[in-house]
Parts: C-alpha cells; sequence; structure tokens
C-alpha cells in the first residue's frame, strides 16, 4: 500500500517475512438471550472473570513452572485468575501473578 504513491525507479523491500494482520472480529454484544417473542430468556451476561484481561492478550511468563515462555496468546481467561495458554500443541494453565503483558488485545492477530 506505501508503494502505491505514484511511479518509483526502484522499491527495495528490507525484508523477507512480512506480518501477517489477520481480523479476529468483535465478538457479540447481544446482552441477553431473547424468546420468540422478543422477551428476555435468560438473565445477562456474567461480568468480566478477571478484569484487565482478555482473551486474545499477548504475554510473557515471567515466573512459576512455564517462566521464559514469550509472546505467547491468551486462549481462556478463568474465573479464578488462572489463564490458559497455548504453546504448541499443549494447553497449560498459568496465574495473573506470574505474567507481564506484551500487548492487550486490539481486534487484530499478528504473525511472521
Amino acid at each position: 500500500d506505501a508503494a502505491c504513491i505514484g511511479e518509483v525507479e526502484k522499491l527495495t523491500i528490507l525484508t523477507n517475512q512480512p506480518l501477517v494482520v489477520t481480523a479476529m472480529g468483535h465478538g457479540c454484544r447481544q446482552m441477553v438471550q431473547m424468546d420468540k417473542y422478543g422477551f428476555p430468556r435468560k438473565g445477562y451476561k456474567a461480568k468480566k472473570p478477571v478484569p484487565g484481561w482478555k482473551t486474545g492478550d499477548i504475554i510473557n511468563v515471567v515466573k512459576g513452572k512455564n517462566a521464559g515462555l514469550k509472546g505467547v496468546r491468551i486462549k481462556t481467561v478463568r474465573t479464578k485468575g488462572n489463564f490458559d495458554i497455548r504453546d504448541g500443541d499443549k494447553i497449560l494453565s498459568v496465574s495473573r501473578n506470574h505474567i507481564q503483558p506484551v500487548h492487550r488485545r486490539d481486534g487484530y492477530n499478528y504473525s511472521f
């Protein structure tokens, strides 16, 4: 996109590995399920389990059994303050006291 500015004699690309950006969607804003007549069928959704943390946040694990993992994505936020993260094919559980944020979720997934 940035190269589309007009006629350019020579364009030098300094990387052979581009950043791949994937839109992840926005979830659902529906606050309560409705019946076929439009009346609320169930109660309101529960509050967020751990304030400040969301699925999709990128973290570093700095303490605990899984210390040293860098740039992993939070897969699930549990109500007790634990998170499920994916490291390859394994799903690991880490405490919120053992992690450090790198990038907050912004609706996109970044990879190389």
